[in-house]
């Protein structure tokens, strides 16, 4: 077994991807992510699709739930908590 699919899959995307998903989860578009990374649309797509591919996603909504653990505290808020 190779030491990359040994992993968990969260682990599996670079610090840069799952910044990105949280800019979009934050923002609400790749278009406005984008926007505030200070980066072009193609470039957050890209990243998007690169960690989709590496954890095993199929959609964005998948990527999320598996990137979770990683994503900043924020995300893992309860609605029921506030």
């Amino acid at each position: 077994m190779s030491r990359r699919s040994s992993r968990r899959p969260a682990e599996r995307a670079t610090d840069r991807e799952v910044r990105v998903v949280a800019a979009v989860l934050a923002t609400g578009s790749e278009k406005e992510a984008a926007h505030r990374l200070g980066l072009a649309h193609s470039t957050v797509k890209h990243h998007l699709a690169n960690a989709r591919s590496k954890v095993g996603a199929t959609t964005t909504a998948q990527l999320v739930w598996i990137l979770s653990p990683r994503l900043p505290e924020a995300f893992d808020a309860n609605p029921e908590d506030e």
